[in-house]
């Protein structure tokens, strides 16, 4: 079955192709409504016999097709409610069926490197990793290890008892706070927890483990969501990373999506997707730029 083309940057509603970035001449075709569209003049007899009838559809090879120099992944369909939860947490939407088009997404591209600071007790880390590894071994794309020397890390945890790594989170503040580039890809983070209000390691454990799942992706926490969810923005003393928090980060971290991208060209995306699926039972693929 024949696959359709959707680039992460510049895109067509069937076929698309970077204005950059491209490698040795390729065969592509691209169907006759949308080459009309595209190049706004008349086909020619030579034109129609570059023609390919494929699924009742006709078909217009390009002859100056470059092909785009990248990953493909083939898309992946989700469900219109599964979507309205993810695009509220990951786009920070003011509601669920919010139309804040030009919300961002934020992502890890680079492994996340971790320190820990002095005052942070061996019974936490070695908790914490092992839920750091549990969240990320079944996602390629996102790396989590712990690092020993503080020029090595890109993410720092730490305590209202440890040197100040972050000064942009309070003094006597609980929270993250994380960097990211003009593609909306994080590049530093750190967490910091109060002792005196998180005053054992259980307490001070799920706190961290709350603000860690927040700062992979600047999530916003759901209203919509069970309280024991890491995505809700319930208070709950049993927070679980439970199957939905597990489908929202793998999702967040696949490649069947584009990354860094706004709501608007999100959501447009899937539905072109789902569209040409429904319509002509044909796989989109998305194209990662290296």
């Amino acid at each position: 079955m024949k696959s359709i083309i959707f680039l992460c940057l510049f895109t067509t509603s069937f076929l698309s192709y970077s204005q950059s970035n491209t490698v040795k001449l390729t065969r592509a075709y691209i169907s006759l409504k949308e080459y009309k569209k595209k190049y706004n003049k008349p086909l020619t007899a030579n034109d129609s016999l570059n023609f390919l009838i494929k699924n009742n559809d006709t078909l217009v090879l390009l002859k100056d097709y470059e092909k785009p120099k990248g990953t493909s992944v083939t898309y992946i369909p989700k469900d219109s409610i599964f979507l309205r939860h993810y695009s509220y947490s990951a786009f920070r939407l003011k509601d669920i069926d919010s139309l804040d088009k030009q919300q961002k997404m934020y992502y890890w591209k680079q492994p996340i490197k971790i320190y820990f600071a002095e005052n942070i007790s061996k019974s936490v880390k070695k908790d914490f990793l092992k839920f750091a590894n549990d969240i990320s071994n079944p996602i390629d794309s996102l790396s989590i290890q712990k690092v020993n020397k503080i020029e090595d890390s890109n993410f720092v945890i730490f305590s209202n008892e440890d040197y100040n790594f972050e000064p942009r989170i309070k003094e006597n503040g609980t929270d993250y706070y994380i960097s990211w580039n003009g593609n909306n890809q994080i590049y530093k983070g750190a967490v910091k927890i109060n002792k005196t209000l998180f005053f054992n390691d259980i307490l001070f454990l799920n706190a961290l483990k709350e603000f860690f799942v927040r700062s992979l992706g600047h999530f916003n926490l759901s209203k919509y969501l069970d309280c024991n969810s890491y995505f809700s923005n319930c208070y709950s003393k049993d927070k679980t990373f439970s199957s939905m928090d597990k489908e929202l980060l793998k999702y967040h971290y696949s490649y069947g999506i584009c990354k860094g991208t706004d709501y608007e060209t999100f959501m447009n995306q899937h539905k072109r997707a789902k569209e040409v699926l429904e319509k002509t039972g044909r796989k989109m693929n998305f194209i990662h730029p290296y």
